[in-house]
């Protein structure tokens, strides 16, 4: 397979997770008592909200770290120490914070593991955030609005991860199509 075909199907992980992260998003605004049946949280966690969250959570995580492989990986030399350990750390958070992402609407996991995987998951974001913006090889809007949504999930708000995913697909678009705005996409400054 040729790079540029893998970096175009990284682009297409990175857009399809963004939408499946929309998607949790909006089943969280979900009211409680809005299923059809009341499972109890031990049953959540066995069964899964309609048997295929655990599936979703982890084609989720999947899609995160390959669309970040992909984000990074054109533009690795340009990014730099802060990019490489950006990446390391949005890694192993993407991981630690996206799986469990479709049993959070109904399951409150305990506090501790929540500020530990958010704050690797949006840290190691804004490091490769930072890094893009200075190889300069995405639309500086796109992001700057990946580094903003990234900091938003900080906020405990309905909606909070949406910014962080229309960035997410908005930037995974553009390396699947390799186009910007009607511009050809840009190799990353060495």
């Amino acid at each position: 397979m040729r790079i540029e075909n893998a970096a175009r199907l990284g682009g297409l992980a990175a857009l399809l997770a963004g939408g499946l992260l929309i998607i949790s998003e909006l089943l969280r605004l979900l009211p409680s008592g809005s299923l059809p049946f009341e499972l109890s949280g031990s049953e959540l966690a066995i069964y899964g909200w309609l048997g295929i969250d655990g599936y979703l959570g982890v084609l989720l995580a999947v899609l995160v770290q390959l669309g970040l492989v992909a984000l990074y990986a054109p533009q690795a030399r340009a990014a730099g120490v802060i990019g490489a350990v950006g990446f390391f750390i949005a890694f192993i958070g993407s991981r630690l914070a996206v799986g469990p992402s479709f049993i959070n609407p109904f399951i409150e996991p305990p506090f501790g593991p929540l500020v530990v995987f958010a704050v690797s998951f949006v840290l190691g974001w804004v490091l490769v955030g930072v890094a893009m913006l200075r190889a300069q090889a995405y639309p500086r809007s796109a992001v700057v609005l990946l580094i903003a949504g990234a900091l938003i999930l900080l906020l405990p708000l309905p909606l909070s991860g949406a910014v962080f995913a229309a960035a997410l697909a908005w930037i995974g678009y553009i390396l699947f199509t390799g186009r910007s705005g009607g511009e050809a996409l840009r190799p990353a400054h060495a």
